[in-house]
């Protein structure tokens, strides 16, 4: 009877303060920027050393190069707004979107000779 009440307890213990934690987990919204490399002759290649991607309303950049300075110009294609952002040494960046700014997107991020394109939703 002992070993019943206990597990019982051990039961009533974990529904009470373990099931609210897993039932408001953060659902996240995390999505790939495909990035290409536009080199002198228009060409695009994949595999940059540049990754981006979205979280609900924030783009991330991060650089696998660790560049002296970069340039992200963020253009909405829908009304031609631009945001252009430099950045002394970045590692990972972010940037906050404004919460009215659902449309496409394109994404130019440059630094050294190198320039990487992408397009993207919100």
């Amino acid at each position: 009877m002992k070993k019943n009440y206990f597990l019982f307890l051990i039961i009533v213990w974990g529904l009470t303060f373990v099931s609210p934690v897993i039932l408001s987990a953060k659902v996240t919204d995390t999505r790939d920027i495909e990035l290409r490399t536009k080199t002198g002759n228009k060409e695009l290649r994949s595999l940059p050393p540049v990754r981006a991607w979205i979280d609900n309303q924030t783009v991330y950049v991060l650089f696998l190069d660790l560049p002296s300075t970069a340039t992200i110009v963020i253009t909405n294609t829908e009304n031609s707004e631009i945001q252009t952002m430099s950045f002394s040494f970045p590692q990972t960046v972010s940037i906050l979107m404004s919460q009215e700014s659902s449309g496409g997107y394109e994404i130019e991020i440059s630094y050294e000779e190198k320039i990487f394109t992408g397009e993207f939703n919100m």
